[in-house]
């Protein structure tokens, strides 16, 4: 069974997503309503929370296998929870997708300022490449661990 995911953080750049499941996927701009992208204190990436009075803005990409999104599971760890939301596409159709929520008990974590992408690209997308991705690889991606990566 093929999967899709609605990615509105680090997620939505194709270059993270890469680096994270070590393949390039065909995705599609996407809104998911009732929900903000909250930046997460102390950290570089956003978690999503349900608010009334948000749309969040990302990426949805399609033929997911069951293997990466396990690896996505691992990724995401404990802070977050992949659940079945319905977002709607460019063209408008609606789509049920996957997406990670902040656990409700974890939602203190998230600071109340939306996730700002452009300030991410601009000032935090090389420290969180090397400190997030490419370090914790052995963390979410068993086989990088036995290539030596």
């Amino acid at each position: 069974m093929r999967h899709d995911l609605f990615c509105y953080g680090t997620l939505q750049i194709p270059a993270v997503m890469h680096a994270v499941v070590g393949r390039r996927f065909k995705g599609r701009r996407a809104e998911l309503a009732g929900y903000g992208a909250f930046q997460v204190r102390r950290a570089e990436y956003p978690g999503l929370r349900p608010d009334p009075l948000r749309v969040t803005r990302g990426q949805v990409y399609f033929d997911l296998s069951p293997t990466e999104l396990e690896i996505l599971d691992r990724f995401e760890g404990a802070l977050y929870q992949r659940r079945r939301l319905t977002v709607r596409l460019g063209d408008g159709r609606r789509r049920g997708v996957w997406t990670y929520v902040v656990r409700p008990a974890r939602q203190r974590r998230l600071a109340p300022v939306l996730w700002n992408r452009r300030d991410f690209l601009r000032r935090r997308y090389r420290r969180f490449m090397q400190r997030f991705v490419q370090d914790r690889r052995p963390v979410f991606d068993p086989a990088a661990e036995s290539c030596g990566e």
